[in-house]
Formats: C-alpha cells, sequence, structure tokens
C-alpha cells in the first residue's frame, strides 16, 4: 500500500479574496505615513484603495479609501464591522437600512465614527479641491473567512434593528458616561479633542478613554501620556491598530524572551503589536503624545474573547512595573530626551528599585 497523497492546506478565504479585489496589499510591520500609502481602483467602494495588513491579518485589517474631490463612494454593506478614521480632509457619509431614510453624519480630519453593522453607507468627499483619506480598521478578515462566503457577506440584507433603527440622531450628541473609563458613542467629531482621564497604572502621565462605538464588538481607546514620560511594557491579544494623533516617539515591541524591536513613529503613523508581544511607548517630543487604537474584539460593552486577553485591571503577567523592567530601555530614553532637551519626568509610582 502505497504512501496517502499530501495534504495541501488552502489559503484562507480571506486572503483568496482579499487578493482577488485587485487593490494594493501592504503587509508591512507598521506604516510610516498613512496620507502616503500606495492606492490603486477599487471597484467595490468605486474610489481609490489598499489594504493595510499589519500584524494577526487573519481577525483584523486597515483599509485606505481616497475620495476625490467633490466625489462619493459607491454605496456598499456588508456582514463585518468597520471603524473609520478620517486622515484627511472633511465630508459626509450617508446610513440606511430596512428602505428608513438615511442618516448623515459629517466627518473632518481626525472623526471617528463606525456605520452600523450591515447598513447601506456611502462616503462623500464634500472639498471640491483636495482628495479626502478615510481609514477603516474592520474584522472582514474574521468574518469572511468564517462565513467562506462573498454573496452572503456583502449580499444578505438582514437589518440588525437593535444597533440601528433609523433614528435621525444616531450620530448627534456627544454620547454617554458608562462609569470609570468607558464612553459610549456614535461619533467623535475630533479625538485629539477628546477629554481623557488619568490612569496612573498603566505608567507615568498616562490617560485613556475606551470607546464603545455603534454597539460594535470591535473596540477603540484613546490614549495620551505627558512629556518626558512613558508607558510601562504591557501586551495584550492580537489586532490593536495603533494610530498616532499627537506627538513624536518611539515604541519597543517584542515577544517574551526576544530582541526589542524599535518602531518610530509621528503624527499618521500606525502600527499594531504582534499578539502576546510586550510594547511600551516612549514619547520624545516636547508635547503630550496621543494616538487611537482601533482593536478587534474587547468592547467594553460586548465583550468577545480572541486569543490572549490582557488589559486587565489586575496587572499580573500582561504588565511590566518600571521596578522589573530592563535598566536599558529607560538608559535608552533618557538618551533620546537628551539629545532633544527634555527632562525625564516620571512620577506616579515609576520609581525603579536601587
Amino acid at each position: 500500500m502505497g504512501e496517502p497523497p499530501r495534504f495541501v492546506r488552502p489559503l484562507a478565504f480571506y486572503d483568496v479574496w482579499q487578493a482577488a479585489e485587485g487593490i494594493p496589499v501592504h503587509k508591512a510591520f507598521h506604516v510610516e505615513d498613512l496620507s502616503q500609502v500606495e492606492l490603486g481602483d477599487w471597484k467595490r467602494f468605486g474610489c481609490r484603495a489598499a489594504f493595510a495588513n499589519l500584524a494577526d491579518p487573519h481577525l483584523t485589517t486597515a483599509v485606505l479609501l481616497e475620495i476625490p474631490p467633490g466625489a462619493e463612494t459607491a454605496p456598499v454593506h456588508h456582514l463585518f464591522e468597520g471603524m473609520v478614521f478620517c486622515v484627511r480632509g472633511h465630508g459626509e457619509t450617508t446610513v440606511g437600512s430596512g428602505g428608513r431614510p438615511a442618516v448623515t453624519v459629517s466627518w473632518g480630519e481626525r472623526s471617528l465614527f463606525s456605520p452600523p453593522l450591515n447598513t447601506t453607507y456611502r462616503h462623500r468627499n464634500l472639498d471640491a479641491a483636495a482628495p479626502a483619506r478615510l481609514l477603516m480598521v474592520c474584522n472582514a478578515p474574521l468574518v469572511l473567512s468564517l462565513f467562506h462566503n462573498e454573496r452572503f457577506v456583502f449580499g444578505d440584507d438582514f437589518a440588525f434593528e437593535d444597533r440601528f433603527s433609523g433614528q435621525p440622531d444616531f450620530f448627534a450628541g456627544a454620547g454617554r458616561h458608562l462609569g470609570g473609563r468607558v464612553w459610549r458613542t456614535n461619533f467623535v467629531p475630533d479625538v485629539l479633542a477628546f477629554s481623557l482621564i488619568k490612569w496612573a497604572k498603566r505608567g507615568s502621565g498616562a490617560s485613556s478613554f475606551h470607546l464603545s462605538v455603534s454597539d460594535n464588538t470591535m473596540a477603540a481607546h484613546i490614549s495620551e501620556f505627558e512629556v518626558g514620560t512613558y508607558k510601562k511594557g504591557h501586551r495584550h491579544g492580537p489586532g490593536a491598530h495603533v494610530v498616532i494623533l499627537r506627538g513624536e516617539g518611539y515604541s519597543l515591541l517584542w515577544a517574551e524572551g526576544q530582541p526589542r524591536v524599535r518602531v518610530d513613529w509621528r503624527p499618521g503613523s500606525m502600527f499594531s503589536p504582534p499578539e502576546w508581544w510586550y510594547h511600551q511607548h516612549f514619547n520624545t517630543s516636547a508635547e503630550p503624545a496621543r494616538y487611537l487604537a482601533l482593536r478587534r474584539g474587547g468592547s467594553p460593552e460586548h465583550p468577545l474573547r480572541i486569543g490572549m486577553t490582557g488589559g486587565s485591571e489586575d496587572t499580573g503577567g500582561d504588565q511590566i512595573e518600571y521596578e522589573r523592567e530592563d535598566p536599558a530601555i529607560r538608559a535608552e530614553y533618557e538618551r533620546e530626551l537628551a539629545r532633544r532637551g527634555i527632562a525625564l519626568r516620571m512620577d506616579e509610582g515609576a520609581e525603579v528599585a536601587g
């Protein structure tokens, strides 16, 4: 009896689908400048676009859409969630479901919103002179590979009325504080202007807020750390896309027991820590550094565990306290600050033993 035929594992359905969409697929550890990513014509959205596959691209991916001056995208609807951040420009998005009148949200640079699940939406650039560029971080890889049926994911018309029932004020209002560092909202006009709450557990000078957006299972949070400070090393599950909003600095990322990788960043940069890699963020600028993180699962209202969790209030093994970190980490940061004439300013439990 001969050897049984060798089984060849096929590519994930999402990988096949993504390649067939015919637009650039950028596979990188990080994106230096979201406004400069090369794009191609995407028939599905009727505009220029590209995928950015960073860490763990089988759960979430980033999509960049560029809308020509005064133009609009094709209408789309889909069974995956998408968090939309405006990289550049201003415009509006109309959202409809179940034959009800469409609801419109007006956005500008650094706005954040999410069309509710499976609603039909289209983006419109209101600037007649310059293109608008949007970033959508979505869980399309998970959903498309789960159902492995493109027609169902993009063609089913089921209305999730518990998420959106056509209410005209869906994107209006500031949202509601749910307690702690959690805010429920459907639209943030400018994430750079959003007020944060101190969070000393994550590091000296750190503050943050977690966002529950459009009743999604996907989540977002905004984090800031002051001049001359850096955050504690921590790790968590996959799929967090970190977009720098203000400040300059760098992040160190490493798998346990492996060499550290450095990523330098500035406004418009984006990177994604791989699952369960430690990562640590350092502000080297003369202003507070702020970033927006768009994540798969982890919604404060709809917990969904995918991979390792991390990020708990109890630090445990998912966070490295300052007194336990490699002394070379702070030494490197002090050298970076000295080059720029900035003083180290660490407090709130930032002491190092010895």
